[in-house]
């Protein structure tokens, strides 16, 4: 690991998971409604705090080395 990679605590990857799940099925729902009864703002920030907490996830498995890709065609597992 370089110097400029922060170590980051891999223990609570499951609880996050979990929630990112719970925003997709939450975000989903908003999604399914008519463009005009959608809440715009709180719709803006879940998705944002998603995007976060899938970046975060990401970093998590790239610490923890868990097998993400195929290792023959790269495609995502």
């Amino acid at each position: 690991m370089s110097k400029n990679e922060e170590q980051i605590n891999t223990a609570f990857y499951g609880v996050f998971k979990g929630k990112l799940d719970k925003q997709k099925q939450d975000l989903k729902k908003e999604l399914e409604r008519a463009k005009s009864d959608r809440r715009k703002d709180w719709l803006k920030r879940q998705i944002k705090e998603a995007k976060s907490m899938r970046d975060l996830l990401k970093k998590m498995e790239k610490q923890m080395g868990t097998l993400t890709n195929c290792p023959h065609c790269g495609e995502k597992l």
